[in-house]
């Protein structure tokens, strides 16, 4: 029979039982408050509102890998349409780097957040596991056997343990069911957050992996197009040197120095040909095939049938006077015929019609006897074609009367002062009435007081169209007139001289390709290339010059569509004379323009 406890002994196991009632679950709750030491849910008091706050935290993480897999597939979207691109900019892959910068540097901070909570967590499966085995172990003794059963410890029997016990059961089991819940759900939402950390980390690589091969395979791209770009400008370098190669040529026939003398006979009379067709314009040369140095032919001539000695002539056309050299070499080297005497190589001198007065022939002798002086004087031949003198060896063995008899009764003298000067005995047939040392070549007014005018020089005032005196080819062009609407290319041509790109410039050659060759710009083309660059004219009703007091003509205007242009002179010759068709050309830097109606 069993006997009932002692009072004392009873009360003593309830003041246990009650302790352990209260005292663990306070222990329960401070053991987990305390893994979560480092969160900002710690100082949460309310048991509730530190699990909605914790709850919270795992919705942050979640929301924060949401958002870095959306910017990496935004990221990965961007490489795949860069991966289609040849003109990729520098820019717009250093954007995507920074992208992915920015993503790697936000998986850090979610890596290290996860991290933090791993070391945390450790302590909870820890805790979570022991729980599960106390939990476990609570009813290892069966009821009937704790019933029958004594604590020492305790003094309380195995009925009053299993009281207790069934009590305390009771109050802890709801509490450790929950928080092993809860631990199993962190647990859960910490191993699921860390895979998917994981999965963007490798995405992320294949990311950055993906960006190096697309600037290898842009560079390796850009380089094939950099190579056949090169190719294709050499052929464009190639393709243009050919047409600046045209154009020079185009100059220097219209330019020419084919008849840079008179000659030895009257050059023919040139009369401009009437304009076919109504609004015509022409450009008409003041001289041509000229170097403005020396004495004009023309103007000597004029000169002396206004009763000029042919002192003062050369003194008019070099600054100096006549001269009488006293060791003046016996002999002269001709090119092709050897040493001779230097009066008869003047003998042979075919520049200037015997037919002349007497003092332009002698201003003439002089003059060519100062230059062969001046040229064979260090030694050497002389040359017998315009390049020096034309020399003629018949006119030489059977000189006309009244040109021996210049050369003749000149013996000895030459231009006085000093050989070494710059065109020393140099001249030419017409200059349009100035000279660079001498100046404006008048009798009165400018241009119909010129001497050369007066003595009727061809090249005085002359529109050319022929590719010469001696060549009267035309290339397709037999007069020198232009309509208004080949006036108006020429000045569209000018816009994209002074406005275009070389590529654009070199297509400035004559529409007479058949003669020229090239790639010229039509009509259209060239007004279209005009229109571009804001200047496109279509009409031209009036035009005009000016002429420099030094001799040039130093501008063109035009009345136009587009009000009144003014063009540099020097700058309208060129473009003139590479775009007008066939030989039509301003021969000189003195020149003027006509409009006929």
């Amino acid at each position: 029979m069993i006997s009932c406890p002692h009072k004392k002994s009873i009360r003593k196991g309830i003041t246990f039982i009650t302790i352990l009632l209260f005292v663990i679950p306070m222990l329960l709750s401070l053991k987990i408050q305390n893994t979560y030491a480092e969160d900002k849910c710690k100082n949460i008091s309310d048991k509730d509102d530190q699990t909605e706050c914790y709850e919270n935290l795992e919705k942050e993480t979640q929301a924060k890998l949401s958002s870095t897999k959306s910017k990496l597939d935004n990221t990965l979207n961007s490489i795949n349409q860069l991966s289609s691109q040849l003109n990729v900019t520098q820019a717009q892959l250093n954007d995507v780097q920074s992208d992915i910068n920015d993503i790697k540097e936000e998986l850090d901070q979610i890596n290290s957040v996860l991290e933090d909570r791993n070391n945390k967590l450790s302590e909870k499966i820890t805790f979570r596991n022991n729980l599960l085995r106390n939990y476990s172990k609570k009813n290892v003794v069966n009821d009937l056997e704790l019933f029958f059963s004594s604590n020492k410890e305790t003094n309380l029997s195995g009925f009053q343990t299993a009281t207790f016990i069934y009590a305390f059961n009771k109050a802890t089991s709801g509490n450790i069911l929950k928080i092993i819940g809860a631990l199993n759900s962190e647990i859960r939402n910490y191993e699921k957050n860390k895979e998917e950390s994981e999965e963007i980390k490798k995405d992320l690589e294949i990311a950055q992996n993906n960006l190096i091969s697309l600037k290898k395979d842009l560079d390796a791209r850009k380089a094939n197009a950099q190579s056949e770009a090169n190719k294709l400008e050499e052929q464009k370098t190639e393709y243009e040197e050919k047409l600046e190669e045209l154009q020079s040529k185009i100059l220097s026939l219209k330019y020419g120095d084919e008849s840079g003398s008179v000659g030895d006979y009257e050059s023919p009379s040139s009369k401009t040909p009437s304009p076919p067709f109504d609004n015509a314009f022409a450009a008409f040369s003041y001289g041509a095939y000229t170097h403005y140095n020396g004495m004009s032919q023309y103007g000597a001539k004029g000169r002396a049938e206004d009763e000029k000695s042919y002192k003062d002539i050369i003194k008019f056309y070099y600054g100096e006077s006549v001269k009488e050299k006293d060791d003046f070499p016996e002999k002269i080297c001709v090119e092709g015929y050897g040493n001779m005497s230097f009066q008869k190589y003047l003998y042979g001198i075919a520049e200037m019609p015997s037919s002349w007065d007497e003092d332009a022939l002698k201003a003439q002798a002089v003059a060519a006897r100062s230059y062969a002086y001046k040229r064979t004087k260090g030694g050497g031949c002389i040359c017998t074609t315009q390049s020096c003198q034309v020399f003629s060896k018949s006119k030489s063995d059977n000189p006309p009367g009244s040109w021996k008899k210049a050369v003749d009764n000149t013996e000895n003298e030459i231009i006085g002062g000093d050989t070494g000067k710059s065109g020393y005995g140099w001249y030419s047939s017409t200059t349009g009435g100035y000279l660079n040392q001498a100046g404006w070549d008048l009798d009165g007014k400018w241009p119909g007081q010129a001497y050369e005018k007066k003595a009727g020089s061809p090249w005085f005032y002359k529109a050319w169209y022929t590719k010469s005196y001696s060549d009267s080819s035309t290339c397709g062009h037999s007069h020198p007139w232009l309509t208004e609407e080949e006036m108006a290319d020429i000045i569209n041509s000018w816009v994209v001289y002074t406005k275009g790109s070389s590529s654009e410039k070199s297509h400035i050659t004559p529409r007479t390709e058949s003669c020229w060759g090239g790639d010229p710009y039509s009509l259209d083309e060239m007004a279209s290339k005009a229109d571009k660059y804001g200047d496109k004219y279509t009409n031209v009703s009036k035009v005009w010059v000016d002429i420099s007091n030094s001799g040039y003509t130093s501008k063109v205007h035009f009345q136009t569509n587009n009000g009144e242009v003014s063009i540099d002179g020097a700058t309208f010759k060129t473009v003139f004379n590479l775009r007008a068709p066939g030989y039509v050309a301003i021969r000189s830097r003195l020149y003027d323009l006509e409009l006929r109606d």
